[in-house]
């Protein structure tokens, strides 16, 4: 159960109430900030670190620690980055420092997704994570990472095998070892595999935390539409920091204004699952705080409820035509942009990237229509001998 929204929509505290809550229920839970500003600990007054710690019976967190994950999960990969800017004329521990690369610390908190899911040892994870922008990032990785593997991996590692034999001899500057290059082999699978755990609604929920403002609701519909791009199910969306009714004058522009905003969020986000919490008086930090948020939140429901299995990419064949579904709430028309390439098909929406593979039957059909209906966008492919590659319209 992975939490996002826009930075201060309280993510942290529904975050920790609902691990909280499926802790005392009697789910075996995990509670995981991926955030680099950690503050799931000053949430539950607790200390955590990159080791797991016990928060009470069934309750279990832990907030990744890329210092912690470069001396365990990256060490062969540490020490060649190392070696290498030393090689340059780095000192030891500056480059120790700079060998923390791109996208490392988004992998350690997918890799213990997986190792989770695969140990069975908790029946939830709940996930909190950073801003929208970057928990984007960190779930359209696998995807990315795969997309580049794929297309780069085989070439430099011929390469490489080359330049060990050839200039590897005469040169100072160390090469990746076969041990290295197995690593990153391995990293590679590891991103297949948590991709697919990450798309299936049977395993993986995405819920949105929002706030009853503009610029928070806009945000939020934006995320939505990316995480369904990437095939990721949002199941439920949780309305924070709702101010209670009262006859006081002082609130009432800004009550006037919520009742607005609520309107449009159940307009904009229904059927979703749509889930209430009120501004606490008091700052909402410890475990009491954390109970009675869970309470406001879920009230009878079961937290680990599955809401939606609502399937954000679908493909089937209709009206003579094969069809590739895509599920895109809020998006223009304009805003999409389609590209078929080779076995993929490309999906643009503003400044995010799709890369659809396409299966068997599909490569040597053409795109030859595309339209929005009821929020999904409907990609329909006819066969076709031209095997150039085509844009869709």
């Amino acid at each position: 159960m992975i939490y996002t929204g826009k930075g201060g929509v309280g993510k942290t505290s529904v975050a920790a109430a609902t691990a909280l809550r499926a802790a005392r229920m009697g789910y075996k839970t995990m509670l995981m900030s991926t955030d680099a500003a950690h503050s799931v600990s000053d949430s539950l007054e607790v200390p955590l670190s990159g080791k797991i710690t016990k928060v009470e019976d069934n309750l279990d967190a832990i907030e990744v620690d890329m210092l912690y994950e470069l001396e365990t999960r990256w060490k062969e990969v540490q020490r060649y980055i190392s070696n290498f800017l030393m090689s340059q004329g780095m000192d030891g521990i500056t480059s120790k420092e700079m060998a923390v690369f791109p996208g490392m610390e988004l992998m350690s908190a997918l890799f213990y997704v997986e190792d989770f899911y695969l140990k069975k040892e908790y029946d939830l994870i709940v996930l909190d994570t950073a801003p929208t922008g970057e928990t984007l990032r960190l779930l359209s990785f696998p995807e990315v990472s795969e997309w580049y593997s794929e297309r780069f991996y085989g070439i430099i590692k011929n390469m490489l095998r080359l330049a060990r034999i050839t200039v590897g001899k005469v040169i100072d500057t160390p090469l990746p070892s076969e041990e290295l290059l197995k690593d990153l082999e391995e990293l590679a699978a590891r991103m297949r595999r948590v991709q697919k755990i990450l798309t299936d609604p049977t395993i993986t929920s995405i819920r949105l935390v929002v706030n009853p403002e503009k610029m928070v609701i806009n945000e939020t519909k934006r995320a939505f539409t990316y995480l369904c791009l990437y095939g990721l199910t949002v199941d439920g969306l949780v309305v924070n920091r709702l101010y209670p009714d009262t006859d006081e004058d002082y609130f009432k522009e800004k009550l006037e204004e919520q009742r607005k905003y609520m309107k449009t969020i159940n307009e904009s986000f229904s059927p979703l699952q749509i889930m209430t919490s009120y501004q606490q008086p008091v700052e909402l930090v410890g475990i009491k705080s954390l109970e009675k948020l869970g309470d406001m939140v879920f009230g009878d429901i079961d937290p680990i409820t599955i809401f939606s299995l609502d399937k954000p990419l679908d493909i089937f064949t209709e009206d003579g035509y094969d069809i590739i579904s895509i599920k895109l709430p809020f998006a223009m028309k304009e805003d999409v942009k389609l590209y078929k390439a080779s076995e993929s098909l490309l999906v643009e929406v503003g400044q995010y990237r799709r890369s659809v593979v396409l299966p068997f039957t599909f490569v040597r059909k053409e795109p030859v229509k595309a339209e929005f209906k009821e929020g999904r966008l409907l990609i329909k492919f006819k066969e076709s001998v031209d095997d150039g590659d085509k844009r869709a319209s």
